[in-house]
């Protein structure tokens, strides 16, 4: 049966040819919109392109022949870039760029893509790659633009702007496209997207593989030690043991001290033997007993090892221990010393850890879901007294982990919100400290003592904080307030916040306003957040 009053709509094809794969799944996008509203609402659209559209003629340039054929006549366009930008006419640079602007000047709509997928290299132009990276530039600012990823995230994208265009057009509730666009600001859950509720995370930091193994670690080495245990004190048979390092008489050998100004006499008289220190068995034993293992005393023994202290009548006197023993029990007291420093180690880890698995975190991004970009957004956030946790209230690492956390950017990993490929990451404002205290000093007898170096690293330690904490932070009598910035967001675009917000105890709510070039009013808004049962 014949349609009568139906309306077509003309749509114009305009893409460099690296992307000819796309124009079948734009073709077919049509077509499905035409099966499921175009009889519906007696309308049809129809896609033109120069390979079945144009006609051979001459009498002008090349591109205006195309213009006048059926390019002008078009009701809307689509267009997809990827390395290619196209062949310069006289006026622009490329033929797909005039299209486009004969659109853009009689106020016509232009659906727009970027595809964001692999290239080859040695197979890119990459003079004409630099072409659309500039002309992406420039478009931004005068609307919006799609990005891609493959053929099925275009069919996706353009069939549901396809529809939302024309059905709104069918409705009359389609406005000229000159008309001033805005941006939608607002703040959400990182997690969820949520705006509506946000929800309070604690990290698992005591539950990590880096625990896991620190602590199997530990235990396989008890289980080493265990299985090499040494005779007490007084029994020969372990001097027999390492014949090139005793003497006949069964006794450690000497040094040979006659070419040094040392009093012998004196020496052998500060011999003594050498035991494992109580603080050692006692953190070692704990750990033991945390993880269901009993140490036999025989564990501590050490053989026949002593030590003495060697007086040195040099310039800038020194004094330092030295042990007279077989290799196998000086081994053995090395062995349990550094048992010794690797619990002490994961005793500072677990117990740092446990406290920043105590924080209450919450992870923001602000948001635009508005059809223009915006600039010069100030986000100020009021925090109910009392709730807030500032990060220069969060203590400092244990003096034997401090420096490997900070070497391995602990503070950046826990506290900071990476990108995902919905959100990007905050750029702005970020400082990278310079750090000139691990540099040696040049003169030897003036090197840093243990305090003075852990008063260092707490200072790097801060200063990593400090960089990723980027607010302002203000008091008044009855909230914390912080005010962040952020110079440029695109439409239809999320940025995370520079680091997770933390909580001594979480708040109701938390207002919130937005400021920014182009929003006419100031946005106001409530964080609820959901109180997790203890």
């Amino acid at each position: 049966m014949p349609r009568e009053g139906i309306t077509i709509y003309d749509l114009l094809i305009s893409c460099p040819g690296d992307v000819n794969s796309y124009l079948g799944i734009l073709k077919d996008s049509v077509e499905n919109f035409n099966r499921a509203f175009g009889a519906l609402n007696n309308i049809e659209v129809v896609t033109k392109h120069w390979s079945t559209d144009s006609y051979p003629e001459s009498g002008n340039r090349p591109q205006e022949l195309l213009n006048k054929q059926f390019v002008r006549g078009c009701d809307a366009a689509v267009v997809i870039f990827w390395t290619r930008f196209g062949t310069p006419t006289d006026k622009f640079g490329s033929g797909t760029e005039e299209e486009i602007e004969e659109m853009l000047s009689a106020d016509k709509q232009v659906f727009m893509y970027f595809l964001d997928a692999p290239v080859n290299p040695s197979e890119v132009d990459m003079g004409q790659y630099q072409k659309v990276i500039d002309f992406k530039e420039k478009y931004k600012d005068r609307g919006v633009f799609g990005v891609i990823k493959d053929e099925h995230d275009f069919q996706r994208q353009f069939s549901n702007h396809l529809a939302m265009y024309f059905l709104s057009l069918i409705s009359g509730t389609v406005q000229e496209s000159k008309e001033e666009l805005q941006p939608n600001l607002i703040i959400k859950d990182f997690d969820t997207f949520s705006d509506k509720f946000f929800t309070p995370k604690k990290s698992l930091l005591l539950e990590s593989e880096f625990i896991y193994k620190k602590k199997e670690e530990i235990i396989n080495e008890i289980r080493f030690l265990e299985n090499s245990v040494l005779p007490k004190r007084g029994n020969e048979e372990l001097r027999n043991v390492e014949s090139d390092s005793v003497v006949e008489s069964n006794k450690p050998v000497n040094p040979d001290f006659s070419s040094l100004n040392i009093d012998v006499k004196s020496l052998r008289s500060n011999i003594t033997d050498v035991e494992i220190d109580v603080s050692w068995k006692n953190t070692i034993n704990d750990f033991a007993i945390k993880n269901n293992i009993e140490l036999d005393d025989d564990f501590w023994n050490l053989g026949n090892l002593q030590s003495y202290v060697v007086n040195f009548n040099v310039p800038f006197g020194n004094k330092g221990k030295s042990f007279v023993g077989t290799d196998l029990e000086k081994n053995r007291f090395k062995s349990i010393k550094n048992l010794f420093t690797k619990v002490k180690k994961y005793i500072e880890y677990c117990d740092y850890f446990q406290y920043i698995d105590g924080i209450e975190q919450v992870r923001f991004m602000i948001s635009n879901s508005g059809k223009k970009y915006d600039e010069d957004i100030d986000v100020k956030l009021k925090v109910p007294k009392g709730c807030l946790l500032k990060h220069q209230e969060i203590p400092f690492p244990g003096l034997n982990i401090i420096e490997y956390l900070i070497d391995i950017n602990f503070t950046d990993y826990v506290f900071s919100i990476k990108e995902t490929e919905t959100v990007s990451e905050y750029s702005y404002s970020k400082t990278e400290h310079l750090n000139f205290n691990n540099i040696p000093s040049p003169n030897p007898f003036f090197q840093k003592s243990i305090s003075d170096k852990y008063e260092e690293n707490k200072n790097n330690y801060l200063d990593s904080l400090d960089s990723l904490f980027s607010y302002k932070v203000f008091d008044s009598s009855e909230f914390d307030v912080l005010v962040l910035h952020i110079e440029y967001l695109k439409h239809n675009s999320s940025m995370a916040f520079p680091s997770v917000l933390m909580f001594k105890n979480i708040p109701e709510a938390i207002t919130y306003e937005i400021t920014s070039k182009y929003l006419p009013d100031v946005v106001q808004g409530n964080i609820n957040l959901e109180k997790r049962d203890s």
